[in-house]
């Protein structure tokens, strides 16, 4: 069974993307999640059901191809370190205006089986034991120059093992601690009057957390928050607290995740408005699809 969908396949769901850009609707689309700036988007074939991440447009094929390169050596990378990653495979096509859309390709996995979601269904004893091997893969992967984004809606557990689903935005630095990320990339998408100041101003705090092994188990906890599963956090704290030699308490995740909470509103605050003043105003697609309210 073929892991990835033909080059046709993928023209037909860019031309819905391209519609849903247009109108500023995107009810012809089935969406099964969205990030920062990309949305996942779900592709049923005659070879079955795939997950395609919609990566924020590049410019031209210069800037896709620094990027691809970046994402094979993520993937390498966090395989070298022991993670088990969802196989993707990284596909694109060129537009009229010789922009690149890209998608990251998966096969889609039970959503029973994402691990956010087991740890509404299973039992503590289960919470635990997935946490230690969380915990585990932490402590392999997170480097000075390697990180990932770690959060419980990342993984799946099937078959006994523990699948990492999220290598669009491949975290690595280089030996003085430079980001090799395309972060204007990723922060195109809100109105261009903010791009710099935030890029300058906040971009090391939000990714800081991601190459340090206490940023990124306190960013698990406080995203237990976000999936209703904060009654979880005191138990799951004494096996992160036993490998750390800065303990976390109860109270700073509570407030990384108010903090999390407050940006992530404030930055879709501004995509919503830049979204209005595009379709409204200057009667322009906006090319991004946004979550719901």
């Amino acid at each position: 069974m073929s892991l990835s969908i033909s080059q046709r396949e993928l023209e037909v769901l860019e031309a819905q993307v391209m519609s849903a850009f247009q109108s500023g609707h995107d009810t012809s689309l089935e969406i099964m999640g969205y990030g920062e700036s990309s949305v996942v988007l779900k592709l049923e074939t005659d070879r079955g059901t795939f997950a395609c991440k919609r990566l924020p447009t590049f410019p031209d094929q210069d800037r896709f191809n620094s990027y691809r390169r970046q994402f094979t050596e993520y993937l390498q990378r966090l395989k070298g370190a022991g993670l088990k990653v969802v196989d993707s495979d990284m596909r694109s096509l060129t537009l009229p205006s010789g922009e690149v859309a890209a998608y990251c390709v998966q096969r889609a996995l039970p959503a029973g089986r994402l691990c956010s979601t087991l740890l509404q269904s299973e039992d503590e004893n289960w919470a635990r034991q997935f946490f230690v091997r969380f915990l585990d893969a932490v402590d392999c992967v997170v480097a000075p120059t390697l990180g990932f984004d770690a959060q419980a809606s990342n993984w799946f557990y099937i078959n006994d093992d523990l699948l990492y689903l999220d290598v669009t935005t491949p975290f690595m630095r280089d030996a003085h601690g430079g980001e090799l990320l395309d972060v204007r990339l990723f922060v195109n998408s809100l109105p261009w009057i903010v791009r710099h100041p935030i890029r300058l101003s906040m971009t090391k705090r939000i990714l800081d957390k991601y190459y340090s092994t206490r940023g990124v188990i306190l960013d698990f906890l406080g995203n237990l928050h976000k999936e209703s599963l904060g009654d979880l956090v005191p138990l799951l704290l004494k096996d992160a607290n036993a490998r750390l030699s800065q303990p976390i308490s109860r109270q700073e995740v509570a407030r990384y995740y108010t903090c999390d909470a407050i940006t992530w509103k404030v930055l879709q605050g501004l995509r919503r408005a830049d979204r209005l003043w595009q379709h409204n105003i200057r009667r322009r697609p906006y090319r991004y699809l946004l979550p719901p309210s």
